[in-house]
This record gives structure tokens, sequence and C-alpha cells, in this order.
């Protein structure tokens, strides 16, 4: 069946502001210098995905209060919204786009499998997201080849492997071809299951239409129980609750205007007027205190955030100094020739003159400052609480200002001017208004739940109709993985003949574990950490091409973390050396431009095809930096670029005003 992920909007509800990226259907590019929050786009998408953590850093910590992903699932448009400090807490989901949160209630999921006693009655997050992608709910072999294997639940973050490759991963030996064996097994079977492959999905498919039906008659059911009520009691339609509101938001403004007439005309030295004047001062008085500790309280999160960046700075810089010792070992007593000037050196009587910190006291100071980093840390979140009050606070201060204005004119209605009580009719007047408009705003939010419904037994029913067809389709025709495996086949061999790598020869997947090879080579047994980032792109790329001419239980969608990894462009230090092969690289010429900008075009040639066949794909692509003689060509597809010295205007980071 045809699925996609299409990412509208990322966003990170802040202290100060919203931080936001938009994205659009086809390739959308992020560039820019290292260290600007590339990378945290993407993760944040991964963990308003279902991700258990998102890796937190010092701008998010001192800035961010939540994140929110409006994102189209199929059809299906909702804004998933996540505590990013808490990944425990339930996820909330809104059946709309994210402008228009406050008119829908949320339906709340578990983030993991794992059952919670406080909800004991909420569904899991992954069935959320398998069902809103018509996707078949099953449970996947541990030990595919014994019938009394045990089964496991198929999660939507076992798919999510085939559809996200961060910056850690790409190119990596490690990356397709895992040392765990059970985790290979369970890849392999996962991949099966993409193709409808698995010898389970029939039974499945027919247990999943059977699931759904029930599912829909339970909404029918709900759904003509609310149209009844709603009819009897004369609830109005959607059309008619948005004429009332925007013909009472009119009035709220003649009313408004009213009393702002009259509020011109009242005499300045009047008694009352001045008792108003003198009560209201003492309440805006208390807002300015209570808005300056909540600025404090905003300071101190952006200083203790600080403060912990520089322990774990230093907690590294210790971390590096045992490492130095480690390779560098004991320093021997006994003369020694300097290497500048060939004279003796007295080893013994120059150590006596430095300190040289034992391996037991650097390692007390970064238990020091791991203390003080977890301290700092309870000092963040007790500064974020205190912040959340004050704002508690400031809003309860408008309800009691209201309140005492209320008072204050009951308590001198007989006293007042004329003025005063012409006022009174029009606060009044506004005060029934207002709640006119909560009511009809309720009423509405209540059509839209009810609408809700109705899409979604729509959705059930399209669901139903294709899972008959796949059924049919499965039951006829199971597909055979030696020919995914060589439809999957030519698809890479094209790509890496497209990119130009030398001798593209000897390609295909391996029959157990569906892993690439490249002139009869494994792709985890490839030296080059350039060509396995360039073979492993062109590995998701052919799922994505295969999308388009097979059913398949994949989402066309793809983000790539840092595509130029290994290309000439990866800084050459133990990490990546233990990982690549310098001379491989060299020999493969990887780092040649125009293979980078082939990997680019190959991409936008496949997402052209998707838009020819009038289907949805998404790929989201990060990189540090873009090469200058094609950033012309792509610079309709960046939707975000950072620069850590503003150039051009450029925003610092994706947290583009964070002091941290």
């Amino acid at each position: 069946m045809a699925s996609s992920i299409l990412i509208n909007q990322l966003i990170v509800v802040g202290i100060r502001k919203n931080y936001t990226v938009n994205f659009r259907a086809g390739v959308n590019i992020i560039y820019g210098d290292s260290a600007t929050g590339k990378s945290s786009i993407l993760n944040l998408i991964d963990y308003l995905l279902g991700a258990k953590r998102f890796l937190l850093y010092p701008e998010i910590i001192s800035t961010g209060r939540y994140a929110v992903l409006d994102v189209t699932l199929n059809d299906f448009r909702c804004s998933i919204k996540r505590d990013i400090f808490d990944p425990a807490k339930p996820i909330e989901v809104y059946p709309c786009s994210f402008d228009k949160i406050e008119q829908f209630a949320a339906n709340k999921y578990l983030p993991s499998f794992n059952p919670i006693s406080k909800y004991p009655e909420m569904e899991f997050f992954s069935e959320f997201l398998i069902n809103s992608l018509n996707l078949t709910n099953l449970k996947i072999k541990q030990s595919p080849k014994k019938d009394e294997s045990s089964l496991a639940r198929l999660s939507f973050r076992d798919l999510i492997k085939y559809c996200y490759v961060n910056q850690d991963d790409l190119g990596s030996k490690n990356y397709l071809n895992p040392d765990n064996y059970v985790l290979q097994t369970r890849n392999a079977e996962v991949f099966k299951y993409i193709f409808n492959a698995l010898d389970s999905q029939v039974s499945e498919l027919e247990q999943n239409i059977s699931e759904k039906t029930k599912q829909m008659n339970i909404l029918i059911s709900k759904y003509t129980t609310v149209s009844e009520f709603l009819r009897e009691s004369e609830f109005g339609d959607m059309q008619k609750l948005d004429k009332d509101i925007d013909k009472i938001d009119d009035e709220v403004i003649l009313i408004q205007e009213s009393i702002s007439e009259l509020n011109n005309r009242v005499i300045a030295d009047n008694d009352v007027f001045r008792a108003i004047k003198s009560v209201m001062a003492g309440m805006e008085l208390d807002k300015s205190v209570l808005k300056q500790k909540a600025i404090e309280n905003e300071q101190k999160i952006e200083k203790f955030s600080r403060l912990q960046n520089n322990y774990l700075v230093d907690i590294k810089k210790f971390n590096s100094t045992l490492a130095s010792r480690e390779f560098i070992g004991e320093i021997p007593d006994e003369l020694s020739l300097c290497p500048v000037c060939d004279n003796s050196l007295d080893l013994k009587s120059a150590k006596q003159k430095f300190e040289i910190a034992s391996a037991e006291k650097v390692n007390q100071e970064i238990n020091s400052l791991k203390r003080k980093v977890k301290d700092t840390e309870h000092l963040i979140n007790e500064s974020r609480k205190q912040w959340e009050f004050n704002k508690l606070d400031l809003k309860q201060l408008e309800v009691n200002v209201s309140k005492a204005r209320e008072a204050i004119e009951l308590n001198t209605k007989e006293l007042t001017s004329p003025y005063l009580a012409e006022r009174d009719m029009h606060v009044k007047q506004l005060g029934e208004v207002q709640q006119r408009r909560k009511e009809f705003v309720s009423r509405l939010k209540v059509r839209n739940q009810h609408n809700y419904l109705r899409t979604k037994i729509k959705s059930l029913e399209s669901a139903i109709i294709e899972l008959k067809i796949d059924l049919e389709k499965l039951t006829e025709n199971t597909p055979s993985m030696a020919d995914v495996i060589s439809n999957l086949s030519v698809h890479l061999k094209n790509y890496l003949q497209f990119i130009k790598i030398k001798d593209p020869s000897g390609i295909s997947l391996t029959s157990d574990k569906f892993v690439p090879v490249v002139r009869g080579v494994e792709y985890g047994n490839i030296p080059s950490g350039g060509l396995r980032t360039i073979v492993g792109i062109g590995y998701l790329c052919s799922l994505m091409e295969e999308a388009l001419v097979t059913e398949m239980s994949y989402p066309s969608f793809l983000m790539i973390d840092t595509v130029g990894k290994y290309l000439g462009k990866t800084k050459t230090h133990s990490k990546y050396t233990e990982e690549t092969s310098q001379g491989e690289d060299s020999h493969e010429g990887v780092s040649d431009p125009l293979k980078y900008q082939n990997i680019f075009e190959y991409i936008i040639n496949i997402s052209d095809q998707y838009e020819q066949q009038q289907r949805i794909c998404q790929f989201i692509l990060v990189d540090n930096d873009v090469p200058d003689h094609i950033i012309d060509e792509l610079s309709g597809f960046i939707v975000a670029q950072f620069s850590s010295e503003r150039i051009d205007g450029l925003p610092v980071g994706f947290i583009d005003d964070a002091t941290v």
C-alpha cells in the first residue's frame, strides 16, 4: 500500500518565543556551520516520531519548553506534542495543524510498549503511527527458522531505521550489519515486512481488517449517538458557529470602542477615578514585580545552563588528560636527550619542578564536576519551575485585577457619576458577550471533535478497502525475496553508475541479511568509509524508488544526516580514522565534488518521479556545507541555513537567541 510521512513544520515552543522550521514535499536541505543545531532538527523529528529520548544541548535547556511536529500521515494531518525534558510522559496528538491546536482536544498515547499503571487504558504511540499509515500491526519471530520461536511486537521504531540515518551511523561499518545477531535477525524480518513477504502477514492482515472493522463500527455508533444529541439540542453546525463567533467579535469591538470613548471623557480629578487608579496602580506594581521575577528566573536558567556547559567542557578536558596519560605511559626517571639541543636531561629533577596530577586525582576532579553538573541541572529545573509559577501567578493576577475592578465599580455604584453608570452597563454587556463567545467556542470544539469522528470513520473505511486489496494481492501472489533483491540490486547499480564510482560491478544484496554488496564485498567489509557512505545512501534511495512501483509497507520518507560523511569533508580524527582507510578513500576518489553533486541530483530525480506520478515523498538532507559550485542549483531546496558568524544576516542556529 502507498503510505507517506510529510513533515509540515517543526516547532520548539520556548520561554521567549517559538523556534520553527517549515518543510515541504520533495527535497528539503538544511546546511550551515558545525554546532548550529542542524542535526538537532532531525533528532527532534525522530524524537517526536517516538524515539526513546532527545539529547538536550545547552541552548534547548535554557530556552525550550516542549516540541510539536505538524505532520501529515497519509491523508491525516495532526500535531504531535511531546515534553522534551521527560520522555516518559504521554505523547499528545491533536487532529489538526499546529495553528489550530486550541480548537481541538488531544488524544494521548504511551511513548513505549511499557504499560504505566497511572494510564491503564492508554494506547501505544507506535500503534497510532502504524494505524495512521494504514500499515499492518503484527508480531515477528525472534528466530524465524524455529517453529517454536517467540514473537515480538513490531514497532514503528523498527521501520524508522529505514527512513532515518544519523551522522554517527552513516558510513559506519555496523550501520547495515550490526554486531548483535538478534538485531541482525530482527532487521531482516522487518525488511521482509516492508516488502509484505512475511509468512504471517496474510493472517495478520485478516486480523487487522477484523479489528479495524470493529473500531469503525464502534465509531459509527458513537458518531450516530452524538449526531442525534446535537440535532435534538439544536447545537448549530460549524458554519453557523463560525458566523456567530465572527458576529460576537464585531460586537466586542463596538463595546470596547464605546468604553474607550467614555474613558476619554472622564474628569482627571474625579474621586472615584482616583480610587480606581490607585487600586489598579497597586495591581500593576505587583505585575511588574512578577514579571521581573520571571526575567530573573529566565536569566538563572541561562546562567546555570552556561555553567553546566562549562563543567561538561572541563570533564572532556580531564578525560582527554587521562587518555593522553594512558597513551604516553609513565615518565621514566633516568637521563634522556633533549630532542632540540641534544643535551642530557635529568627527568627525575624535572619532574620535581612540575606538578603532575595522578590519575586518581584527575578522576576525583571528574567526579566532582559530574556532581556539579547534576546540581546545576537541578537548579535549571527549579528555575524553570519557578518561571512557570511566575507565569501562572501573572495570569491569576490578571483575573484578580478584573475582579477588583468589578468590586470597586459595584461598591461605588451609588456614588458614581453618570459616566461610571454608563460604563458599568457597557462592561456588563461586554462580559455577557464574551461569555456567549466562550460558549460558542466550546460548541465549535465539540463540533470539531464530532467532525473528527467522521474523518476517522472515513479513514478506517479507506484503510479497510486498501487492506482487503492488499490481502487479495498477497493471497494471489506473495512476493519472492529473490525478486525483491533483484529489483533493489538494479536500483542500486543504476545509482552507483550515476554517482560514477570506480568499477560499479558485483552489485547485489545478501539473501539472509539483505545488506548491499559491491564488487562482491559485503557492505561492512568495504574498507573505504566514503564508498560505504555512498552505498548506504544508495541502499535507502533504492527503497524509495521501489516504493514507486511495488506495494510496500514503507512510508516514502527519508532523513539523512551529514550527506558528505567521509567524502573529503570529514575531519580526520581518531574516531573517523578507525572507520575508514584514507588510502582507500583516495583510491576511490570519494572526495571528487562531482560525486557529491551527483548524490543530490539523484535524490532530486527520485523526488521528480514521485511528483510525476502524483505521489507524496519527502527527503530531509543535512550537511555542514554545500560546495559553492552547486549551491545555486540547490538553493530552491534549502529550508534552513545557519552561520555561527551570522554571515549575510543568517541566524546563528536553530535556537537563534540563546546566550549560553
